[in-house]
């Protein structure tokens, strides 16, 4: 007899709850039977009839015979429900949306929900410390996050850091790539939304968890974490009654080895020969400890069949302990020897220096950030006849605090140094490292900082169901409300001096090697440790001659924004075969940001308003009960950062002379408050074909027009005091269009001409292609003097975006055991782009740098020795291999020349545990 894994999600639980509504999530009555329904409809298209997700898909609009029962119940379980499950998601939502589901999530070998999203197609991560971030989807960052359908972010940003989010701790990840006006409005890449459990998405009740150990092969360090569930439901004579709390804790120790070049080229002349290369080598140590405890609560309350009252509660944790350390070596200035060039040019590969123009220079940092992040909410929903409504309420409230301490140090004396600038490593023959008195303390170096955010928000949404079979199939109206709040308060300082270590509280210690699984032989040097610089900070401050106090954090800037936003929705339909969406949402924006201002600038502080149209229109034809097409036109924004709107300028250190000149500006940063909205007219289409329970195949195409994306610029103008004073700030420029192709293939190998043994294994593929331009690369400035060289860092849509990205997963499950063995990569991109404009406007780059992020081969096993745990064992980076980012630079109208900038190894972890699940 087959073994049901004992892990699987229950009916509810794995398809309910990730099917279900953004707005309204329904809790449908537990079935008798452990067979897995369709997911109930979504909003706006609830004239399609849900049709069993594990049998043979029912042609839509006829599936009254599926409903009565005659059709074949099939058990799905484990990993084949989780495909089932985000299968009948992405089949039956009337957007285009893919998804991870609970149980998927349950057995992929990620620690966060990042790492999960970048299996899912068109997402795009970039990994560093452990664990995936900077997160793009459709190759853009501009994605409205929320929780349950409601906004959510932390501190004074825009959304929530999806690696915020354990994975073990949801539902379902649902990544919406087209919008429909009764979404909470997205970014122009789309909306990304985390959904928890609910206690009406389970049977009865239930006790579940894992308990594992997490060992990271970089650090060389083990770390506990755990995750607990504790659910149930009551019948009662007021109705039915639900409770569910969920909590989980996830630690990682992290270490990141990268030696890296300078991203300058200097050219001076060595024994007659003009030499280009890299004149500083480093060796960084990106390491720390990151902590994340997260508790979500949900109150479920359904007095009448029609009727449901509910409260969500959820807090989320993040604790970074960040111990990095850094050695430069200095390669100008000195005596060179036994120099070897690239053949047949000046361009150097490797040598000696001896008496160096600086002594090698060291600093140590200690920081530690803390974010707490709360949201509650209330709501409701009623159903009667053909009207449905609904309402929800929720109150976010996140706090931010940093702060960061680095001993800066420098070696006793200018030793001799060989370096390698091809292979990134140097080292220093004839000079002790590891011994103190070759060392001399410089001082300390502090910033604190601290960032809080709130908002409520209140929405209104109703549906009208007018025909199951004429042209109009139901009409959706709604209303939304927000108020929100953003600050930032920094503050830092440098307490210089010059000492022997000895003279110092602090205590020393040799630097771990890293570049663990690799040939990489570093320096070893000495090093502060984290905790001896926190607890004297007191005394390293009264050395450097300041007060005992940490540096006072000055506000930066307030915001208060305020949304109005209405949305009307028709959903049409032609038969049993054609039907679709056409909306509008309407956003009335007022953003108000103040900061402070500098003596002599002019204050700025009127807010802006705007209203945005955002119209939507799909639709969607079903060829026959296995295949299905779908076109959509949408129109989305994303709001410019508060930290961009600041309507201030700081000023950097005035210029010898005391006065900004034509050669010698005073520089400084500013915001802009007059930016406007980032905009997006998004097409799509979709060819969508189900073959199978758990088999689907499907290839997208889309584009992006892009109008309006935020970049650096560079603003000259003359103050009476403080001369030419050049300012970099923020600016709307020009547009871009990004046209992909996403294509994937997913099954379990479930047929009948397979062998009973070939049928336990499985696939999931797929494949993104992005091909992104930018049409205007900077604004047009009129400059009080254009014949200067303008340098701009363009941050349009092609910078950090790989033209290829690809997930393939083998599937193994059959007696209790699973496997799952992924391989993730993605091509080499743009990291930077620097240009600079000429005296007539024209642009060249003169400084490039390309990144190659390492493929990724994850394993995950489980095993269920009883009938109520699962032993599991999860292996990430298996390969070890290093992530590589080149440079090329013509800086100085030379030639071009090109370096390794840097590699990284990333770290590695290795996890053992048990799950553990009593109750139904």
């Amino acid at each position: 007899m087959r073994h049901a894994s004992l892990l699987r999600c229950t009916v509810s639980f794995a398809v309910i709850a990730a099917a279900t509504p953004l707005w309204a999530q329904t809790a449908a009555p537990a079935p008798a039977a452990p067979a897995v329904p369709a997911p109930a409809a979504p909003a706006a298209a609830a004239d399609e009839a849900p049709a069993p997700a594990a049998a043979t898909p029912a042609t839509p609009g006829a599936t009254a015979a599926a409903d009565e029962g005659e059709a074949e119940e099939i058990i799905v379980t484990g990993i084949r429900e989780s495909l089932a499950s985000s299968q009948n998601l992405k089949r039956r939502s009337v957007q285009v949306v893919d998804a991870v589901v609970a149980e998927d999530i349950g057995k992929l070998p990620d620690l966060a929900v990042s790492d999960t999203a970048a299996r899912i197609p068109g997402v795009q991560v970039y990994r560093q410390g452990g664990e995936a971030s900077r997160v793009l989807v459709r190759g853009l960052p501009d994605f409205t996050t929320t929780y349950n359908g409601r906004e959510i972010f932390t501190a004074e940003t825009r959304v929530v850091a999806l690696q915020d989010f354990p994975s073990s701790n949801i539902a379902a990840l649902e990544v919406f790539k087209t919008s429909t006006a009764d979404l909470v409005e997205p970014g122009l890449a789309g909306l990304v939304n985390v959904r928890s459990r609910r206690a009406f998405d389970f049977r009865d009740g239930q006790i579940a968890g894992a308990v594992w150990g997490l060992y990271t092969r970089q650090a060389d360090k083990a770390t506990p974490n755990f995750n607990f569930l504790a659910t149930k439901r009551w019948d009662t004579s007021i109705g039915e009654i639900g409770i569910l709390v969920n909590g989980s804790y996830t630690e990682l120790q992290y270490l990141d080895s990268e030696p890296s070049n300078t991203d300058f080229i200097a050219d001076p002349v060595i024994n007659g020969v003009r030499t280009r290369f890299p004149d500083v080598q480093r060796l960084f140590y990106r390491s720390g400890n990151r902590a994340r405890p997260s508790a979500n609560v949900s109150l479920q309350w359904k007095p009448a069949d029609n009727f449901e009252l509910y409260f969500d509660g959820l807090w989320q944790g993040f604790r970074n302990k960040i111990d990095d350390r850094i050695l430069e070596g200095f390669l100008f200035g000195g005596d060179y020897s036994n120099l070897v060039y690239r053949p047949g040019t000046n361009i150097l590969s490797s040598g000696t220096i001896n008496n160096a123009g600086r002594a090698p220079f060291s600093f140590q940092g200690a920081t530690y950030n803390k974010t707490n992040t709360y949201q509650f909410a209330v709501g409701g929903k009623y159903g009667s006849g053909p009207l449905k409504l609904s309402f929800d309420a929720a109150k976010t409230q996140t706090t931010f605090t940093g702060s960061t301490i680095s001993a800066d140090r420098e070696f006793v004396g200018r030793p001799q140094i060989d370096f390698d600038l091809e292979g990134l490593r140097f080292s220093f023959p004839n000079f002790d490292t590891t011994n103190p008195a070759n060392y001399r303390y410089l001082g300390v170096f502090e910033q604190n900082q601290q960032a809080r955010g709130k908002d409520i928000q209140v929405r209104g949404d109703a549906t009208y169901e007018v025909s199951d079979e004429g042209l109009l199939r139901s009409v959706s109206i709604g209303a939304r409300y927000t108020k929100r709040d953003a600050r930032r308060d920094f503050g830092d300082r440098f307490a210089g001096t010059n000492l022997p270590l000895s003279g110092t509280p602090l205590t020393f210690e040799l630097v771990p090697a890293g570049f663990r699984g690799s040939d990489f032989e570093p320096v070893r040097f000495l090093a502060p440790t984290y905790e001896s610089l926190r607890e004297n900070i007191v005394q390293l401050r009264q050395l450097g001659g300041v007060g005992p106090d940490a540096p006072v954090r000055n506000r930066i800037f307030t915001a208060d924004e305020s949304t109005l936003a209405g949305y009307g929705q028709v959903a049409y339909g032609f038969g049993e075969t054609i039907d679709g969406l056409l909306g509008l949402r309407v956003v009335r924006t007022k953003t108000t940001v103040a900061g402070p201002v500098p003596t002599g600038i002019p204050t700025i502080d009127e807010g802006t308003k705007s209203t945005d149209y955002l119209p939507n229109a799909s639709i969607r034809w079903r060829a026959d009960p296995q295949l299905q097409f779908r076109l959509a036109f949408s129109q989305t924004r994303t709001r410019p950062n508060f930290s961009d709107l600041v309507p201030s300028i700081t000023l950097d250190a005035p210029p010898p002379g005391g006065v900004g000149t034509d050669s010698a500006p005073r520089t400084g940063r500013g915001g802009n408050p007059f930016l406007t909205p980032f905009t997006s007219d998004n097409y799509d289409a979709t060819i969508e074909y189900y073959f199978s329970p758990t088999g689907f195949a499907s290839v997208a195409l889309f584009r992006r027009d892009l109008q309006g994306f935020i970049l650096d610029d560079v603003f000259r103008f003359t103050d009476p005091t403080l001369g030419v004073v050049q300012i970099t700030g923020r600016t709307n420029a020009g547009g871009g269009r990004i046209n992909g192709l996403e294509a994937q293939f997913n099954t379990f190998f479930d047929f009948d001409f397979l062998p009973q043994w070939a049928r336990s294994f499985g696939i999931q593929a797929n494949l993104t292609y992005l091909d992104a331009k930018v049409e205007q690369e900077s604004p047009t400035t009129t400059r009080t003097n254009p014949t200067t060289l303008i340098l701009d860092r363009i941050t349009g849509p092609e910078v950090g975006i790989s033209k290829w990205n690809y997930n393939l997963v083998g599937l193994y499950e059959r007696e209790g055991f699973s496997a799952r063995l992924t391989y993730n990569g993605r091509s080499r991109f743009q990291a930077q782009r620097q240009v600079r404009r000429n005296d007539v406007g024209a642009l060249d780059d003169f400084y490039l740098e390309e990144a190659k992020p390492a493929d990724r081969l994850d394993l995950s096993l489980n095993y269920d020795v009883l009938p109520q745990a699962t032993v599991f064992f999860d292996w990430t980076n298996i390969t070890n291999t290093p992530f590589r980012q080149s440079f090329s630079s013509a800086r100085g109208g030379a030639d071009r020349v090109g370096y390794e900038r840097y590699l990284r190894y990333d770290e590695a972890t290795v996890s053992l545990g048990v799950r553990f699940r009593f109750g139904g």
